[in-house]
């Protein structure tokens, strides 16, 4: 009945929807302080860079505490989930600068280009390699 991708991906529903969840709740407050950043003339990249974190202190209490329900080894996830969004903070920062100085995008809606990538690999790095 179901295709073996759908099999295998059901058992996380309901933890991606938790996952989802979360990571709007992160991308509000990454998003709200780039765009209030942005607004107060600071340059988009440093914007982006001070927002990143903002959003990455929401994102791994929220991952650590309400979606994947580990209340031990906290120094461990914390630096398994820097070291993650580090490579994000590099991926995006640099898909930005392509978009907003290479090809002339405006930084708002550039900012958004520059996360989709990173946000559905995200749930399956954070599952299997930062929350173990």
């Amino acid at each position: 009945m179901f295709s073996p991708a759908l099999r295998r991906f059901l058992p996380h529903a309901t933890k991606f929807a938790l996952y989802s969840l979360s990571g709007s709740t992160a991308a509000v407050a990454d998003l709200g302080s780039y765009f209030l950043m942005l607004r107060l003339g600071v340059w988009y990249l440093a914007a982006s860079v001070v927002s990143g974190v903002v959003g990455f202190f929401t994102a791994f209490l929220l991952h650590k505490y309400f979606v994947y329900r580990k209340r031990s080894a906290f120094m461990k996830h914390l630096l398994r989930y820097f070291v993650v969004d580090m490579m994000n903070l590099v991926v995006i920062n640099s898909f930005l600068f392509v978009l907003v100085d290479v090809w002339d995008m405006d930084p708002r809606p550039a900012k958004f280009v520059a996360l989709a990538p990173v946000v559905l690999w995200n749930f399956f790095v954070y599952k299997f390699a930062v929350y173990v």
